[in-house]
């Protein structure tokens, strides 16, 4: 197995094409694709029975799962309040980068952190515990995804004690634990479901053992539900805590985008929850643990290609969407965005100053804003005008937006303040609606007379 935290220079591929190989690319955070499509269907022939009875458990769910997400179409959604660590973001601090990362996540006030913990290299994080254990005290919560590679798949043992000391170094942090990464995808080192399975096994004493932690998984990347599904109808040493989804919506433009002719982000969510609920597993909550969306012009730091990469305008905009889209189906727990501090796609740029992108201070401006706030989602009836209702005690503010030109709000709307995305102040006079979005504060505006003021829009 090769495993270079740091190379040097690109290397050649995996020229044995050997199942065992894993390299990591320390550029994007994840392994090299080595392999091609074919090549990696070629080396997984001797798994074919694997992935038919996979099929073949998806085939039996598929009428339960199609009633259940009818079902919750037709039900209004119940939003909880929007607590402190709803919207979350990743980082990736070393004893060496703390200070920084401290005080831009003070600078946020984000009380939700997730962190990688790699199997291969974990003493980095284990040796901020002191650090973390203050910002615990303060209320923040720590959401470690267990990173595996194709050594430790090969040796579930390993993986058993790597997850025991993690949970023994950082557990009192009352943390959640994502067991595994994209355990979907072979680059990761995972090549059939029964390999994350004896990875579930060997962590099953730790889990017994640690019960003030969360444990949640399968860790599915993309809109793949039939793995989710398999691992859930199957047999497994012990139910999730939560369902965790790395859930990238395509990532080709908005989360009001469909795929598949039907399904934007909201009913991607719907969808998650029918296929929980049809499983036979417990009903619980939904972490989304990883989203975002690449960056023009990044290059070589960009870690998907130029067709889902866009803008720091748009950037900005379809994280503000995603959150408050998973907070109104009332289904999810949290939700992080991969990363605080990336090159090619954080909110801050990699820089020397770590210079601030637009997403940055719309993330800011956003948790200032829904904390303690119920998410409404606005009805379809209204588009193309479109948005959210954030309900606090009698109090109302809406998010509003368009997916094309502007509209001018009913001059009757009782607007008392007004801001665009990032926090500046608007004009509330003539004020009017278009792609990026704007919050708007009501007052103690009943929100059925909002929404029928809404509803008499003039361009």
């Amino acid at each position: 197995m090769t495993n270079e935290p740091h190379p040097q220079s690109p290397r050649p591929g995996n020229p044995s094409r050997s199942r065992d190989h894993f390299r990591w690319d320390d550029r994007h955070h994840q392994p090299h694709t080595d392999m091609g499509k074919w090549e990696k269907f070629f080396a997984s022939r001797s798994d074919a029975a694997q992935f038919l009875r996979l099929l073949g458990r998806n085939v039996a769910r598929l009428a339960p799962v199609t009633r259940r997400y009818r079902a919750l179409l037709h039900t209004p959604p119940v939003p909880q309040p929007v607590a402190d660590d709803t919207f979350g973001v990743a980082v990736s601090p070393t004893p060496q980068t703390w200070s920084r990362y401290l005080e831009r996540i003070c600078e946020l006030d984000a009380h939700a952190l997730l962190i990688r913990l790699p199997s291969w290299e974990p003493e980095p994080v284990f040796a901020l515990h002191d650090e973390l254990a203050r910002l615990r005290e303060g209320g923040t919560r720590f959401t470690f995804t267990l990173l595996q590679n194709r050594e430790l798949v090969n040796d579930p043992e390993r993986w058993g004690a790597f997850v025991r000391e993690a949970a023994a170094r950082l557990g009192d942090l009352e943390p959640t634990f994502q067991l595994g990464h994209a355990i979907n995808r072979k680059k990761w080192g995972i090549w059939h479901p029964d390999e994350y399975v004896r990875l579930m096994e060997a962590a099953a004493p730790t889990r017994e053992a640690f019960p003030s932690c969360r444990w949640i998984g399968p860790p599915i990347i993309d809109f793949e539900y039939y793995f989710t599904t398999h691992y859930l109808v199957g047999e497994r040493p012990f139910d999730f805590d939560g369902i965790a989804a790395l859930l990238y919506v395509d990532r080709r433009g908005s989360p009001d985008n469909v795929q598949y002719g039907h399904f934007d982000l909201y009913r991607k969510i719907l969808l998650l929850r029918a296929v929980i609920q049809a499983s036979g597993h417990p009903d619980i909550p939904i972490y989304l643990t990883e989203f975002n969306w690449p960056l023009k012009g990044s290059g070589k730091h960009s870690p998907a290609g130029e067709h889902v990469q866009t803008d720091e305008v748009d950037q900005a905009r379809f994280l503000v969407l995603y959150d408050l889209t998973a907070a109104a189906t009332g289904q999810v727990a949290s939700t992080f965005w991969w990363q605080l501090v990336a090159r090619g796609y954080g909110l801050l740029d990699e820089d020397d100053a770590w210079t601030e992108r637009r997403a940055y201070r719309a993330f800011k401006h956003l948790l200032a804003r829904t904390r303690g706030r119920e998410v409404h989602r606005l009805p379809e009836s209204l588009r193309p005008l479109r948005g959210f209702l954030l309900q606090r005690d009698d109090q109302t503010e809406a998010v509003l937006y368009t997916a094309g030109e502007e509209i001018r709000l009913d001059p009757t709307l009782p607007v008392q303040d007004a801001t665009d995305l990032v926090g500046e102040q608007l004009p509330t006079t003539s004020l009017a609606a278009g792609p990026d979005p704007i919050y708007v504060t009501l007052g103690a505006a009943d929100p059925a007379e909002v929404v029928e003021a809404l509803a008499s829009r003039r361009k």
